[in-house]
């Protein structure tokens, strides 16, 4: 059975700063029209990342959408013409203070397949440099949190972490350590 829908025409219905969302006439395998509204969100990175001690580096901070306070690897959106590992390289300095001087591709996920176009490609930073003076920008509050990558990823397997890209990041760092 043939699953591809059709694209027949798509409008924007919302143009907004952050995030744009299309409305798109398909057709559907068995010939029928239907209407999907997809949200186009800038693509992201985040970074994992993880000392020599083993410890990892969080952000606290809340976030609007859920209105709650999360625990989360730092993370960014691509800016025009910027590399994922300068964008990753980035927010992690801006966020925790930190240089990752090795970055390693984890993986790379779409973060909402029923309804988003947007995706985030996830690194392990390793070898972090301390950058004291790095600061987060100006319009994100934000609390450092350092803890045994053991406990961040008990508090993932408790459900504990919401965010999705921590939950895999450190769902992908434990497979790969075996």
């Amino acid at each position: 059975m043939e699953l591809h829908e059709k694209l027949l025409d798509k409008k924007v219905v919302y143009p907004g700063r952050y995030l744009r969302v299309e409305e798109r006439r398909i057709l559907l395998p068995d010939g029928r029209e239907a209407t999907r509204e997809v949200a186009c969100p800038p693509n992201a990175v985040a970074v994992l990342p993880v000392d020599a001690t083993g410890r990892v580096h969080l952000v606290r901070q809340y976030r609007t959408a859920i209105e709650a306070v999360t625990l989360e690897i730092p993370a960014g959106i691509l800016e025009a013409g910027e590399a994922e590992e300068e964008t990753a390289r980035r927010e992690c300095e801006e966020e925790i203070g930190c240089y990752p001087g090795r970055l390693d591709p984890l993986v790379t996920y779409y973060h909402s397949v029923g309804f988003s176009t947007g995706w985030i490609h996830v690194f392990l930073g390793r070898d972090l440099v301390p950058r004291p003076h790095a600061r987060p920008a100006a319009d994100e509050f934000l609390q450092v949190v350092t803890l045994p990558f053991e406990e961040l990823l008990g508090m993932v397997i408790r459900g504990e972490i919401v965010d999705s890209k921590t939950i895999i990041a450190a769902l992908w760092y434990r497979h790969l350590r075996g």
